[in-house]
C-alpha cells in the first residue's frame, strides 16, 4: 500500500483490519498453554453498544495487546450475557405482551423464549460487527454464552457450594419487588436506579385505647396502612402531649414546631410529656379496621397495634413516630418477627390488594394511597396530606418504582460468609483510592441476597420439591437429573430451561415419591453473569488462569458485576479468594454538556454510527487519551479532530519522511536496533534517545498503574513535542547536507529517528492498532506483533544532556517573544541573541550551542549569567548592571485594580504605563502601596495591582520570564534581510514542491523567482546558491522559464510568481 501523501485513516483500517484478525487467529491458536485471561463483564443482549460500552472494549482490547506485546500469551475469548430479565423484557415487547405475567404462559413459554433467542442473535451479530469495527481482540468464535447449558450448569457448582457452607437459604422476607417485571430484585439492583420522585407524605391520627390523645404517625406510603401492624417511638425522644384545636395529639419534641407549621396546627400547648420508652406496650385503634376486615380481626390479637419503642426511629423526620407495617418494609419485619407479630400480607403478582384487603381489593397498592387519605379525612383521622420530592427506587430495567412487600424468595446470607469477602474484596487492586473505598463499604454491609426472580428466560433454580413429604431434592447437573428422573419427556437432551426443564419429573432424594415439581424461580440475572470465571472455564484452565489479571467495567458495577464476581468466587472457594486481581472501574460517558445519555434526551452516541462517521485508531487514542479512566468523560466528537487526530497525523508524517530520506540516501533503516547511539551522533540525536528511553519508562508505568490517559499524554509528548517540533527541525539541515562526511551524519540521524519510530510505534499500538500496525510493516518491513514491548535502556539515558535540552528549548521561547515584540519573523536570520540564564547554567550549553544557534536563527549568541530568583525592578537592574539596553517596565493589572479605579481604570492603565518604572518599584518595595492621581482623584495600589517586568531600550527588544532572559535587536542589517529573503522564498518554493507532488528527496531541475523588486532582485542574486541548495534543485533563477507552470504568491505582501520543475 505504501505511505501516501496525505495520511487516510480509513484506507488504513481496511488495508491492516485482516493482518490483525489473522495474527489473534494465530495466537488463539499457538501450542502451549496460555498465561493468562480476560474475563469479559458480557454485555445483554439486548439492545446496541453505545458510546459507554466502547470505552470499556477499548481498555480491555488496551490490556490485551500490552500483555501480548510484553511476552504474555492472553486468552480473550467474547462473552455474551444472553439471557436475564433484560432479554425476557425486550421479548415482551416485541411480542406485544403486556399485563400479568400470566399472559406470558397464556401464550406459550416456548414462545417467548423462541423470541428471547432471536433477539439475543440479533443483537449479537451488531455487537461482533462493532468490535470487529473498533479493532477489538476478543475471540467470539470461543466465546461463552450465559444460557448455554454448559455454563448453566457450572453456574449450578455456585449453589451447591453455597448450601455446603450453609450460606443458601429460602425464606418470607420484605423484598424489592417491580410491579413491571413482576419479580424480586436485589439489594444491589435496587441500588441502581434510585431517581426523584413524588409521593405524599402523611400524617395521620391514631386514638390511643383508654386515651382522648392521639398518636400523630408519619408515612410517605398511604398504601401501607392497610398492612398496619405497629407505630414505632425512639425509646430515648421526649414525646410531648399537646393541646390543639380541642384535642390532644402526641408528638416528637424534635419535629413539633416544624410539624405544627406544616400540618397548620394552629395555636398549641403542651400538656405534659414523656419518654419514648414508657410509650412502650400501650395500645392504639387503626382508623380504617371498618374498611379491611381481616386486618381488623388480626387487631384483636395480644401483639397487633401496639406502641413499641426502637431505636432506629429518625426523630428529626415526620413526627417522630412511624408505622410498622411487617409485610412492606425490612425493618418492619425483623421487628415484627422479634416480637412475634404477624405478617398480613394481602398483595399479588401483580402487586395488587387481594380480597383480604376488603375495599381495597382489587387496587394496584399505590393507587391505594388517595383513597386511604380520603378515608382518613371522612374518620376524622388525617392530620395532613403534603408532596414530597425525595429520591426513591426505581427498576433499573422497566423504570417502575419499586414495592417493598413480603415474599417467599431463595437468598445468600453473606453474613454467614464472616469476614471472607471484605477480606477478599481488600486484597484486590483497584489502582484508584476512591472506587476502592466505595467498592469495599458496600461489600462490607453483607447484606442478604435475594437470588431468585418470577421470571422465565434464565437459569432455573434446581430444586424440585415434594408432594408427599415436603423435602426439597436438589440437583446440581444434567447427569443427577437424569438419573433423578421418573420421567424425560424432552429425552435425556434436554434443554437447562423453562419450560422444558419444568416437564420433568423426580424422585424425591428423601420419601422416593415422584409427586415432585421444580420451584419456579430462575436465578437472578446477575448470579447468571457473575459466575462468568467459573462457568466460562474448564476446570484445569480454571485452576492455571484464576484469579484474572485484570478485569474492567463501569463504574455503575461496584454493585453489579464486581460485587456478583466477588461474591460468587468466595462460595466457590470457601476462602478469601476472589476471581480477580484487579479490577478498573471506568467512569460513564456523558454527552458534551455532562449531561447522561438516554434514549428520552436523545443524546446517546451509538458506537455503530459513531465508528461509521469517525476512523476506529481515532476513536480508540480519543478515550484512553481524554482522561483518568475513573473520571466520567464528556463526550464531544468534534475533540477527535484535535490532539489525537494531531498526534497520529504527525507520527504518520514522521514515517513519511523517514521514509522518503533514508530511500534516497540508500539506507536500511531495519538496522536501527538496539544498542548504543550509532556513529556519529550528534547532541540532539542522543538527546532523542534518552527522552525516548524516559518516554518508554513512563508509558509502562502508566499503564501499569492504569493511568491509561497518563501513558496516552506521555506518548504525545514525544510525538509531537520531542520528535516533530524539536529533533526534526534539528536534524533537518544535516539531511540536506551534502557535504563530504555528511552521510555517516545523516546515517546516524535516520537510524536515530527509525529506533524512536519503531518503539513508538509498539508503545502506541494498543492505543491504536491498525494505525501502528500499517505504520511499521511499510516503513520498516516487518509485523509489529513479532516486535516485543520496548524496555528503557539505562545506558542511552543523559539526564545532563535533558537539562541542556530543557534550557536550550526555554531560551528558544523566550527569544522567540522578543522577536515578535520586535516584529521579527523566527525564519529571519538575525545578527546577534544575547541570553541569560541562572547562576552556574551557562556551562549547560556547551555541548549544544551549535544547535541552539540555529534553532535561534542567529550568527552571534551570547548568554550571561544573573540571579534567576529576582524579580520586577530588582531584575531589570541586574539585567542592567550586566550591560544590557534593558529598564524596567509598569503595568497594570486591571483585575486587580479594577474595584479601585472603576471607571478611571483606562486612565490609570495609561498613567501607570507612562510612570517612572524604578520610581514606583521603589516606592512599593519601601512602603507597599504607590499612588496615582487621575483626573483630580487620587488612587492608591499596592504591589498586586501593579506588574513591573523588563523592556528594552534603544533599537533592541526584550522578553523575560522564568528566570531566562532575551534581548535581540529590532532592526536587520541588508545581509540579514537578505538571508530572510532567501528563506522566504525558499519556504514558499518547498510548499510549491509539495502541492506538485514532489518528493522531499526529490532533486528537480530549476526553480523560478517572478515579480521582485529591483532592490530584492539584487539582493537575491548573489544567493541563488543557496535558494537552490534549500529548494533542492539544481539551479535557481529570477528570469522567465519557457514551459514553467507558473503559480501566484506573495512575500512580505510584495506578489511574485514562482515555478519548480
Amino acid at each position: 500500500m505504501g505511505l501516501d501523501a496525505r495520511m487516510d485513516l480509513r484506507k488504513i483500517e481496511l488495508d491492516a483490519r485482516p493482518r490483525l484478525e489473522a495474527a489473534r487467529r494465530e495466537a488463539a491458536a499457538a501450542p502451549g498453554a496460555p498465561d493468562t485471561a480476560i474475563i469479559e463483564g458480557p454485555p445483554t443482549m439486548n439492545g446496541e453498544p453505545h458510546a459507554g460500552h466502547v470505552r470499556g472494549r477499548v481498555i480491555k482490547d488496551m490490556w490485551y495487546r500490552y500483555r501480548t506485546l510484553r511476552g504474555e500469551r492472553v486468552v480473550y475469548a467474547a462473552g455474551w450475557d444472553a439471557q436475564g430479565l433484560p432479554v425476557e423484557l425486550q421479548a415482551q415487547k416485541e411480542l406485544g405482551i403486556e399485563g400479568p405475567k400470566s399472559r406470558i404462559e397464556e401464550g406459550g413459554i416456548e414462545t417467548l423464549v423462541a423470541e428471547c433467542k432471536r433477539i439475543v442473535r440479533e443483537y449479537h451479530g451488531r455487537w461482533v460487527e462493532v468490535d470487529r469495527l473498533l479493532g477489538v481482540s476478543a475471540d467470539d468464535s470461543a466465546a461463552y454464552w450465559t444460557s448455554s447449558d454448559e455454563y448453566i450448569e457450572r453456574e449450578w457448582e455456585v449453589l451447591r457450594r453455597a448450601r455446603e457452607l450453609g450460606v443458601l437459604r429460602d425464606d418470607h422476607a420484605v423484598i424489592a419487588y417491580c410491579p413491571g417485571c413482576q419479580t424480586s430484585l436485589s439489594h444491589a439492583e435496587v441500588s441502581q436506579g434510585y431517581r426523584e420522585s413524588t409521593d405524599p407524605s402523611l400524617y395521620y391520627k391514631a386514638r390511643l385505647r383508654g386515651d382522648r390523645a392521639s398518636l400523630v404517625v408519619w408515612t410517605t406510603m398511604p398504601f401501607t396502612l392497610v398492612t398496619d401492624a405497629l407505630v414505632a417511638v425512639h425509646p430515648d425522644e421526649e414525646y410531648c402531649r399537646i393541646e390543639a384545636g380541642g384535642e390532644e395529639l402526641i408528638v416528637g419534641r424534635t419535629r413539633l414546631e416544624a410539624l405544627a407549621d406544616e400540618a397548620r396546627l394552629g395555636e398549641f400547648r403542651v400538656v405534659s410529656t414523656v419518654r419514648g420508652s414508657e410509650l412502650e406496650g400501650a395500645k392504639y385503634d387503626h382508623p380504617l379496621l371498618d374498611e379491611v376486615p381481616e386486618l381488623a380481626r388480626l387487631a384483636g390479637g395480644e401483639a397487633y397495634h401496639t406502641v413499641v419503642a426502637e431505636a432506629f426511629v429518625d426523630t428529626g423526620a415526620g413526627s417522630g413516630l412511624v408505622h410498622i407495617s411487617p409485610a412492606n418494609g425490612e425493618e418492619d419485619m425483623a421487628i415484627a418477627r422479634r416480637r412475634g407479630v404477624e405478617v398480613f400480607c394481602p398483595i399479588d403478582d401483580a402487586v395488587r390488594f387481594t380480597g383480604d384487603a376488603g375495599r381495597y381489593a382489587g387496587m394496584f397498592v399505590r393507587d391505594a394511597d388517595a383513597g386511604v387519605i380520603e378515608s382518613l379525612r371522612e374518620r376524622g383521622a388525617l392530620v395532613a396530606a403534603r408532596k414530597i420530592r425525595h429520591q426513591y427506587p426505581h427498576c433499573w430495567r422497566s423504570g417502575d418504582a419499586l414495592v417493598w412487600m413480603a415474599r417467599r424468595g431463595w437468598f445468600y446470607m453473606l453474613d454467614r460468609l464472616g469476614s471472607m469477602t471484605v477480606d477478599a474484596a481488600a486484597a484486590v487492586e483497584y489502582y484508584y483510592e476512591q472506587p476502592r473505598n466505595r467498592f469495599l463499604g458496600i461489600v462490607s454491609e453483607r447484606h442478604p441476597w435475594c437470588i431468585s426472580r418470577e421470571r422465565y428466560w434464565g437459569t432455573p433454580l434446581p430444586v424440585w420439591d415434594c408432594a408427599s413429604c415436603g423435602e426439597k431434592t436438589w440437583l446440581h447437573s444434567r447427569r443427577e437429573i437424569v438419573e433423578a428422573a421418573e420421567s424425560l419427556p424432552d429425552g435425556e437432551g434436554f434443554e437447562l430451561h423453562m419450560p422444558w426443564i419444568d416437564r420433568i419429573r423426580v424422585r424425591c432424594s428423601s420419601c422416593g415419591g415422584t409427586e415432585t415439581s421444580r420451584e419456579r424461580y430462575v436465578l437472578d440475572t446477575w448470579h447468571n453473569s457473575g459466575a462468568a470465571p467459573h462457568s466460562s472455564l474448564g476446570a484445569g484452565e480454571r485452576s492455571r488462569l484464576l484469579p484474572a489479571p485484570f478485569l474492567t467495567e463501569g463504574i455503575d458495577q461496584t454493585r453489579g458485576w464486581a460485587y456478583t464476581l466477588l461474591v460468587e468466587g468466595v462460595i466457590l472457594a470457601g476462602a478469601p479468594s476472589a476471581p480477580y486481581s484487579s479490577f478498573l472501574f471506568q467512569g460513564h460517558v456523558l454527552d458534551r454538556d455532562g449531561n447522561k445519555m438516554s434514549k428520552s434526551k436523545g443524546n446517546v452516541v451509538g458506537a455503530r454510527d459513531l465508528l461509521g462517521r469517525q476512523p476506529a485508531d481515532l476513536v480508540r487514542l480519543y478515550f484512553l487519551w481524554k482522561s483518568n479512566p475513573i473520571e466520567p468523560i464528556n463526550f464531544d466528537e468534534r475533540e477527535l479532530g484535535t490532539r489525537p487526530y494531531q498526534v497520529l497525523a504527525t507520527l504518520y508524517n514522521l514515517h513519511a519522511y523517514l521514509a522518503q530520506n533514508s530511500s534516497y540516501d540508500g539506507v536500511d533503516v531495519s538496522e536501527a536496533t538496539g544498542g548504543g547511539p550509532p556513529d556519529g551522533a550528534s547532541a540532539p540525536d542522543r538527546w532523542a534517545l534518552s527522552r525516548l528511553q524516559r518516554t518508554v519508562r513512563a508509558v509502562t508505568e502508566g499503564l501499569d498503574a492504569c493511568r491509561i490517559h497518563e501513558a496516552a499524554h506521555a506518548i504525545e509528548d514525544y510525538v509531537i513535542n520531542d520528535l516533530s517540533q524539536a529533533y526534526v527541525p534539528m536534524a533537518r539541515a544535516d539531511l540536506w547536507d551534502e557535504s563530504d562526511g555528511a552521510a555517516a551524519r545523516r546515517r546516524a540521524s535516520y537510524l536515530v529517528m527509525a529506533r524512536a519510530l519503531r518503539t513508538v510505534d509498539a508503545l502506541l499500538h494498543p492505543f491504536c492498532p491498525h494505525t501502528t500496525d500499517h505504520l511499521h510493516r511499510e516503513a520498516f518491513g516487518r509485523p509489529l506483533e513479532a516486535s516485543a514491548w520496548p524496555v528503557a535502556d539505562a545506558g542511552l539515558e543523559d539526564g545532563g544532556l535533558e537539562e541542556s535540552f530543557a534550557l536550550a528549548a526555554r531560551l528558544v521561547s523566550v527569544a522567540s517573544a522578543a522577536r515578535t515584540r520586535a516584529r521579527l519573523k523566527r525564519r529571519w536570520p538575525i545578527e546577534r541573541v544575547t541570553l541569560v540564564v541562572g547562576r552556574g547554567q551557562a556551562s549547560l550549553l556547551d555541548g549544544v550551542m551549535s544547535t541552539l544557534r540555529e534553532q535561534l536563527n542567529a550568527e552571534r549568541v551570547d548568554v550571561l549569567e544573573a540571579d534567576e530568583r529576582a524579580t520586577g525592578a530588582a531584575r531589570a537592574a541586574e539585567l542592567a548592571s550586566l550591560g544590557l539596553p534593558v529598564r524596567p517596565t509598569l503595568e497594570l493589572d486591571r483585575k486587580s485594580a479594577g474595584p479601585k479605579a472603576r471607571d478611571l481604570l483606562p486612565r490609570l492603565a495609561e498613567e501607570v504605563a507612562a510612570a517612572d518604572a524604578a520610581a514606583v518599584a521603589a516606592e512599593l518595595a519601601s512602603g507597599g502601596t504607590c499612588s496615582f492621581r487621575v483626573d483630580g482623584r487620587e488612587i492608591r495600589l499596592d504591589a498586586g495591582d501593579i506588574r513591573v517586568g523588563v523592556g528594552a531600550t534603544g533599537e533592541n527588544e526584550a522578553a523575560d520570564r522564568d528566570g531566562v532572559a532575551a534581548v535581540v535587536p529590532s532592526r536587520r542589517s541588508d545581509e540579514m534581510v537578505c538571508r530572510g529573503l532567501v528563506r522566504d522564498l525558499a519556504r514558499r518554493l518547498q510548499a510549491l514542491r509539495k502541492e506538485r507532488g514532489h518528493r522531499p528527496t526529490d532533486m528537480l531541475e530549476y526553480a523560478s523567482v517572478r515579480g521582485l523588486s529591483a532592490a530584492q532582485e539584487s539582493m537575491v542574486s548573489g544567493s541563488l546558491g543557496e535558494l537552490a541548495f534549500l529548494v533542492r534543485v539544481r539551479e535557481a533563477t529570477l528570469s522567465e522559464r519557457s514551459g514553467a507552470e507558473y503559480a501566484e504568491g506573495d512575500v512580505d505582501g510584495q506578489p511574485v510568481r514562482i515555478a519548480v520543475g
